[in-house]
């Protein structure tokens, strides 16, 4: 145990985009100060987090596992080869250093451990005795899977390795829109794990310039752009008063309707919460931020991605999705769709918003004892 008995908080989050590193720091900023927190990652997230993060942590550079391996300039698709190859290097890597892991966890004094979403850290909670916890929408087994059945025995055994990995968890956070996971067991859904978002909106419009009668859309197509768009299109829509607000220039230039907002004023919650609707590729947390924001969101089907089809099935059924068709969101014929997404105007979330919240009251009970956990809760940390 850490000094004052408290226990640290140990988080793995996966090197795979910053999706869930944004998921994660959503829970984090709602533990207790009191709780000390060791975050465990790639390091090339390491400023991404003290960005984000709003209360202290310390950052340790670990790597157990690869995520999908995204075409550069396409990150809508997956090259399914190329994510199994690098699947099974990182794994054979990773495994050997469990113990390691283990002991790790002995020695900070760790009360309990966070994935989001590496199998293998939750192999090291078990075997140094330490709740180990997934917060998860879907698994990397799960991903993996439809590749592995066509790729010969050994890939299929990593899968049946990465599900025996996540089956040694205490328990799941099942963070909706999920795929469903059935194989996995002690599942506790806590609804949609998003950022806070506020709605900035009359300061945002007045910092570009812009009035009440221009529509407002949140932008974001991925860590590395798409180099296949029509961006002249997408400029065109300034004439329709449309205009879009993001964090990464277009690759032909600057656009009279592209406005760039530094990411560590304005995050992508209150973004969202401040625009009048979303066009983003379909990942877990921009789709769970504009349902939780109750704001209507285009995206395009992602190949090969099988956590799409969970996310494509709950934003149709909420009513806010608006899919496009891969060709029409390259070409960016996108008109039609935004009068549809601007005639929904704010709708309720499908899920219970307050995720982030349940998540970090079972990690703060187990890492703080319970008269301690009363008085920061009392004192309003």
């Amino acid at each position: 145990m850490a000094k004052g008995g408290r226990g640290v908080l140990v988080v793995h989050v996966t090197s795979h985009g910053y999706g869930h590193m944004n998921r994660t720091v959503a829970v984090l900023n709602q533990v207790p100060e009191a709780v000390p927190v060791t975050i465990r990652c790639h390091p090339e997230l390491f400023p991404n987090w003290r960005e984000r993060l709003t209360r202290p942590a310390e950052l340790d550079a670990h790597v157990s596992d690869s995520g999908a391996v995204n075409p550069i300039g396409g990150s809508g698709e997956t090259d399914a080869p190329a994510t199994l190859a690098r699947a099974l290097e990182v794994y054979r890597e990773a495994v050997a250093r469990v113990d390691d892991d283990a002991a790790f966890l002995r020695n900070v004094g760790a009360a309990a451990l966070l994935s989001d979403a590496p199998p293998l850290p939750l192999v090291a909670a078990d075997r140094a005795g330490v709740p180990g916890w997934l917060l998860a929408n879907f698994t990397w087994a799960d991903i993996y899977e439809p590749y592995a059945r066509a790729a010969g025995p050994e890939m299929r055994e990593l899968v049946a390795e990465l599900k025996r990995a996540y089956g040694r968890a205490s328990g799941v956070f099942r963070a909706e829109p999920a795929l469903k996971m059935g194989w996995l067991p002690n599942q506790l859904d806590v609804g949609l794990v998003a950022n806070p978002g506020r709605d900035r909106g009359k300061e945002l419009r007045a910092k570009l310039g812009l009035g009440k009668a221009e529509k407002l859309v949140y932008f974001y197509v991925g860590r590395y752009g798409q180099d296949d768009l029509d961006w002249g299109r997408l400029a065109s829509f300034a004439a329709r008063g449309v205009h879009f607000v993001g964090y990464h220039a277009a690759p032909v230039g600057a656009l009279p309707n592209l406005h760039l907002v530094p990411a560590s004023e304005w995050s992508g919650g209150d973004l969202i919460a401040s625009t009048d609707a979303v066009v983003a590729k379909a990942g877990y947390g921009t789709m769970s931020e504009a349902m939780a924001h109750g704001r209507p969101i285009l995206y395009p089907p992602r190949r090969g991605f099988a956590e799409y089809r969970a996310l494509d099935r709950n934003a149709r059924a909420w009513g806010g999705g608006v899919p496009v068709s891969s060709r029409d969101f390259a070409a960016m014929r996108i008109g039609p769709a935004l009068d549809r997404a601007f005639a929904l105007g704010r709708l309720r979330p499908p899920f219970h918003p307050d995720g982030a919240a349940r998540v970090a009251k079972v990690l703060t009970s187990l890492c703080l004892p319970r008269r301690r956990f009363l008085v920061d809760r009392a004192g309003g940390h």
